[in-house]
């Protein structure tokens, strides 16, 4: 009987040992992983307030008052463009802006993204032209933009 004690006895003490083992190797795992937590809610608060974009792309514009005469000076401006491809940016332009529950466009036409531009042409039949339109881009992460904007455009006679 005595000799069948000793295994046993010896065996509670070796699983307890290894139980406390496991344990504290389990504790130090988590600690590290509320590191890791704490510093993933850091990252994702500071995103909150930024705006996201998925792609970006480099726009040259060339200053409007460029001669191009030999021996003058040209100017241009590059600008770095984000952009949502994701289908939640968009361009609308039209007759007029309103609010009904939201901003709403009146007569709007969507302008195509094409590499983080938006191409609008438009013909001037008069001494002034005007348009309207909304400027909108949303995405999973970070903050989502809307604004109206207007513009008019002074045409010379021939």
């Amino acid at each position: 009987m005595k000799k069948l004690i000793v295994p046993i006895v010896l065996s509670i003490v070796l699983f307890g040992c290894q139980n406390r083992h496991q344990t504290e190797k389990l504790e130090a795992e988590i600690e590290g992983l509320k590191k890791r937590n704490d510093s993933l809610k850091s990252i994702v608060n500071k995103i909150k307030d930024k705006y996201v974009f998925d792609s970006l792309t480099i726009r040259q514009i060339p200053h409007y008052g460029n001669t191009n005469k030999l021996n003058s000076i040209h100017q241009e401006e590059f600008v770095f463009v984000g952009y949502n491809a994701n289908g939640k940016t968009s361009v609308v332009i039209g007759d007029s802006t309103y609010f009904d529950n939201g901003m709403k466009i009146y007569n709007g036409d969507t302008l195509l993204l094409k590499k983080g531009g938006f191409e609008h042409k438009i013909k001037l039949t008069q001494e002034r032209t005007s348009y309207r339109g909304i400027l909108k881009t949303e995405n999973e992460l970070g903050k989502s933009f809307e604004t109206p904007f207007n513009s008019l455009i002074g045409a010379e006679k021939n």
